[in-house]
């Protein structure tokens, strides 16, 4: 489906169960990526990481086009489109989230990303005039960063993650609500091959950086690491980026950010399951207080029955 025209939707926005549905399945395949991740990060260097899952969500992509007949279409204005998603959502932030979870547990690491809600919502605020928030908005956004700064804080982490760690996923999430206005703004056509197009961006820009600074034996590791990244590259990757990216043709771009609530508890539980790994006390407090900013500055009350 392709991204319409112009800065209304084509048709009522989506609300209720057909919205959650697709935030549940993006968020918990999404969610599930973190303790993926930091399983791998412990065994490879973090921009081998990056591009063996940018090369393997466009191996997914490229095989799922060719088997339903998406692979023609598109052209310069998708290609364009693709550099900046690939960049943006692909191998900026697949990178530093490597980087980060080398010294940042799971579920923290999901706790401060879940901001990145709260980050689209002031991105858009500013660049799309009828999304900016208004009182209940701008105290979303301040429980917010309240939140933000109790995880980040050495009393909250208590042995669970780092300063940097933690400041690295902000960053990613940052990039990631840049992508995000971006598609919501610019509404490329052909949403298989711009999928395509960014993972290929995604893995390529990764794996040319994974040769200065990496060299070509941090792509000499076992089996299962390749076939966790490829589960990484297909069900965690090119799946839900399809998925969100349709989303933003249906939905409101600070409804569809919502993935970030369903994020944190796949990635706690899969992170207890693989790695043993339970959140701190404090991890879970601040990571509530950023939820409850996020609830605020993205929901709205509801309307009032006319008289």
């Amino acid at each position: 489906m392709g991204y319409g025209e112009g800065s209304a939707f084509p048709m009522t926005p989506l609300t209720g169960p057909a919205l959650w549905w697709r935030l549940l399945v993006i968020g918990g395949l999404w969610g599930s990526s973190f303790p993926l991740l930091r399983l791998v990060a412990m065994e490879m260097s973090p921009f081998a990481l990056a591009a063996c899952r940018g090369g393997f969500a466009a191996l997914g992509v490229l095989a799922f086009l060719a088997v339903t007949g998406q692979l023609r279409g598109g052209g310069w204005g998708v290609w364009r489109a693709a550099l900046v998603l690939g960049t943006c959502n692909g191998w900026v932030p697949n990178l530093l989230t490597a980087l980060a979870l080398d010294s940042i547990e799971a579920a923290p690491a999901a706790l401060i990303h879940a901001a990145t809600p709260l980050q689209v919502a002031l991105m858009a605020a500013v660049l799309l005039p009828g999304d900016r928030p208004g009182w209940r908005g701008l105290a979303g956004l301040l429980v917010g960063f309240v939140g933000i700064a109790v995880l980040l804080g050495p009393a909250a982490i208590n042995g669970n993650a780092s300063f940097t760690g933690g400041l690295l996923i902000l960053l990613s999430g940052a990039s990631y609500a840049a992508g995000t206005l971006y598609a919501r703004m610019a509404r490329p056509g052909a949403s298989g091959q711009l999928v395509l197009g960014q993972q290929v961006v995604s893995g390529l820009v990764a794996a040319l950086l994974s040769i200065p600074f990496s060299g070509t034996g941090a792509y000499d590791q076992p089996a299962w690491v390749f076939g966790v990244l490829a589960v990484l590259g297909i069900l965690a990757s090119a799946i839900p980026l399809t998925m969100f990216l349709r989303l933003l043709t249906k939905a409101r771009v600070t409804d569809a950010a919502m993935v970030g609530y369903i994020q944190p508890p796949f990635a706690a539980g899969v992170g207890a399951l693989l790695l043993g790994e339970w959140p701190a006390l404090g991890v879970v407090a601040g990571g509530l207080i950023v939820l409850a900013g996020v609830w605020l500055a993205t929901s709205r009350p509801a309307a009032r029955a006319p008289a």
